[in-house]
């Protein structure tokens, strides 16, 4: 039976809140289907029942899915609402492979923040000294997508393999920007002249970067820059710079979603 429409008004601040990403092959003709995992954190974690209104995306289509909760593991498509847009920049974050709980929170914030990719880099003073796990990875991988359920996105960022870092600076796209303890003026806003189609941002380790590393990304054609006079913390560093680049390229905040 199909819901009245004033159910789905009802509901509907609580599925501005309740966001799940499902695999496209699970969202079909009109139903959805969650896994497990996501059925034991709507019954047990968020006690929602039946009748009761959630969203669904596929991370293909830039909608979200407003669901009606029917049955076990099972909901209705009842409606559609745009997700806020992406940026036009396509922005490639480069952040020194950390230890776990520090490397982590990184991950949620460059998603929440707008990152299109983000690719571990290993340096000179990594403290963690081997590319993650397949165990690590898929553990990545829900924390993006329970990030982008979390902010509105409906893209997940891509979770590229861990490069060392003249391998990353070689394969990076369009403008490079390295942040750099010992850069003592040139900021980014001094070297960010145009908004080009991809920015890759590179930020060190714990120490820093080497000298050495430093003129390998200068030969290599990046630019060094300063994220200002105090020493950040590199989980500090990662997020700042991704939203200062979106930031001074007028697209960290561009369009609006419908819960404006």
């Amino acid at each position: 039976m199909k819901p009245h429409p004033a159910s789905v008004k009802q509901h509907h601040a609580s599925a501005k809140q309740h966001r799940f990403c499902v695999p496209p092959g699970q969202l079909h003709d009109g139903t959805v289907v969650f896994s497990d995992e996501q059925w034991h954190q709507i019954r047990a974690v968020l006690r929602l029942r039946p009748g009761d209104m959630v969203r669904a995306f596929d991370g293909a289509t830039p909608v979200d899915h407003v669901v009606q909760l029917v049955g076990p593991k099972e909901g209705t498509v009842v409606g559609t609402r745009p997700q806020p847009p992406e940026p036009k920049t396509r922005l490639v974050v480069y952040p020194a492979l950390l230890q776990r709980d520090k490397f982590e929170p990184v991950l949620q914030k460059l998603t929440e923040i707008g990152a299109a990719a983000i690719v571990p880099v290993l340096t000179a003073r990594c403290l963690v000294r081997e590319p993650a796990d397949d165990q690590r990875q898929a553990r990545w991988r829900a924390i993006l997508r329970e990030a982008a359920e979390q902010c509105g996105r409906g893209v997940l960022p891509a979770l590229l393999p861990t490069q060392t870092f003249p391998r990353a600076l070689a394969s990076a796209e369009g403008s490079r920007f390295v942040a750099y303890e010992r850069e003592p003026r040139r900021q980014l806003r001094d070297v960010l002249r145009s908004a080009p189609g991809t920015v890759s941002v590179f930020v060190g380790p714990e120490g820093g970067y080497t000298p050495e590393e430093a003129d390998c990304a200068e030969h290599a054609g990046a630019h060094l820059i300063t994220l200002g006079p105090r020493v950040l913390r590199t989980e500090t560093a990662s997020p700042l710079l991704a939203a200062l680049v979106l930031y001074e390229l007028g697209d960290l905040s561009s369009g609006h979603s419908d819960d404006a």
